[in-house]
């Protein structure tokens, strides 16, 4: 089992907020986003709503692993039970279960932006003509930018009030980038 540090950290956190019922449920929800990305060759912090729209479409087509063959419940999958009212499980991603998953994934996004890490932007935002999330992605060249700006401007502010920061405790050093010192001949 390999530990995925930026899924422990907000897990970590949500645990101390919410029931276990629901840390469970958004830990598979990570799994799946997280096993996702690996599929589409996608760093978490450098995830758009293009892999978010790609998801929910293999969502909606795909079947849902199985530990075990369906045997005599294959005839029932996805009908209403007569006497619980509750609908059989289906071989399909409900959903309902899509919503749930974009909805962890766009809490997962929150907490990095908040702490100012990961991407400027969140993959999953919500529409905010009804609150509904764009699955699609796209909300137009103008807004995308402005958006796109805002994140900027904040990841700014950030670094400068970390940089505030260091320089306060004493420890203003020059950080190395790596890059080649380029001279001129002389």
């Amino acid at each position: 089992m390999v530990t995925v540090e930026p899924v422990r950290r907000y897990l970590r956190d949500f645990v101390a907020r919410n029931r276990p019922g629901s840390v469970r449920s958004y830990a598979y929800a990570l799994l799946r986003w997280w096993r996702w990305l690996r599929v589409v060759q996608v760093e978490w912090d450098r995830a758009t709503s293009a892999e978010v729209r790609d998801l929910v479409l293999w969502l909606k087509q795909a079947t849902k692993p199985r530990t075990s063959p369906r045997t005599t419940s294959a005839a029932t999958a996805g009908m209403v039970n007569p006497i619980t009212r509750k609908r059989n499980r289906g071989d399909q991603y409900q959903p309902r279960t899509i919503r749930h998953s974009n909805a962890v994934i766009r809490s997962f996004y929150e907490f990095w932006i908040e702490l100012g890490h990961g991407p400027l932007a969140n993959p999953a935002p919500l529409d905010r003509r009804g609150g509904r999330q764009r699955t699609h992605g796209w909300l137009g060249e103008v807004q995308g930018l402005q958006v796109s700006l805002t994140k900027a401007k904040e990841k700014l502010a950030t670094l400068d009030r970390s940089l505030e920061r260091t320089r306060s405790v004493g420890q203003s050093r020059p950080t190395d980038l790596g890059m080649p010192v380029i001279t001129r001949p002389q």
